[in-house]
């Protein structure tokens, strides 16, 4: 119980982002508890010095300057979410889109004024091309869309939509602590047909390393996929947008830049991370495990 949550805090830590005990037990890495059991456990480590307690946050020592910069980012979150919720209203439009919620730091409510909003879309099978090119147009429309070369104070509060999925291409292929915090951590906007239920169903071996936060996640019964009737006038219907799909692919490809450090684009899935932060994260970790964790 100990490693495991001395590896909670310091996934936390590279971050800067101290833990409530609650939030220790939800995050706990490869450990199932109960907040009591964790408890006893929290108190020696800190007779022993491995930790500290601040306000009811914990983390590791030398870091007291946490808690004042998490509630810094927390109030800012709170106006970043709003403005994410209000503008994502307008994805609406797009009968396709099937879900849209809030990735990266904000969806922890760890967002610092300089940090942009981080979109995630689930679509329809087959329309994930013409999906991302209304709502770019869309998010541009309105003059909230974050450019590929903007830096600085430009991309303050502006829309990333960094990850989009087609429905049936949700699960995740790295499989790593990282990435199963990046699943879980993932805030919905709105959805449609309970597709956030599907996105975690098909990604059930994050709860493997995250194995309480199991206890919060939607129930399977709220899965609801309304099924399309196939009579000749859809079919014409879904071979029209089949062209415009492809079309609409054949466009965006045309005019993308080539993909950098952890950008991907697959069939059925577009991931849009310039920055590599996934590999530094990993690396830190790892580092950190050796450090704090005798063996």
């Amino acid at each position: 119980m100990e490693k495991a949550i001395l590896k909670t805090l310091i996934y936390a830590d590279i971050f800067d982002y101290p833990l409530k005990i609650n939030e220790i037990h939800k995050w706990l890495i490869k450990k199932k508890a109960t907040p009591r059991q964790m408890e006893s456990v929290l108190g020696r480590l800190m007779q022993r010095a491995k930790c500290k307690v601040q306000s009811e946050y914990y983390f590791l020592p030398g870091k007291n300057g946490l808690v004042a910069k998490r509630w810094r980012r927390e109030k800012q979150s709170v106006i970043y979410f709003r403005k994410a919720k209000i503008l994502s209203q307008i994805l609406k439009i797009i009968p396709w889109v099937k879900l849209v919620g809030i990735s990266g730091g904000l969806a922890m409510g760890n967002a610092n004024k300089r940090d942009d909003i981080d979109l995630f879309i689930i679509t329809n099978k087959n329309r994930l091309w013409i999906s991302r090119l209304l709502a770019l147009g869309l998010i541009s429309l309105i003059g909230q869309r974050r450019k590929r070369e903007d830096q600085g104070r430009k991309i303050a509060g502006k829309i990333c939509i960094n990850i989009l999925l087609e429905e049936d291409r949700l699960v995740q292929k790295n499989k790593d602590i990282f990435t199963a915090h990046e699943v879980l951590q993932m805030k919905v906007l709105w959805q449609r047909d309970g597709m956030y239920s599907k996105y975690l169903s098909d990604n059930a071996w994050a709860f493997k390393f995250l194995p309480n936060w199991i206890e919060n996640r939607i129930k399977n019964n709220e899965l609801r996929i309304k099924h399309k009737k196939h009579n000749s006038l859809f079919l014409l219907l879904d071979a029209i947008l089949d062209y415009f799909e492809n079309l609409a692919k054949w466009f965006q490809l045309k005019i993308m830049q080539q993909p950098q450090g952890n950008e991907r684009v697959e069939d059925g899935a577009l991931y849009f991370h310039p920055q590599d932060c996934r590999l530094q994260v990993l690396s830190k970790y790892h580092q950190k495990l050796k450090k704090i964790i005798s063996p």
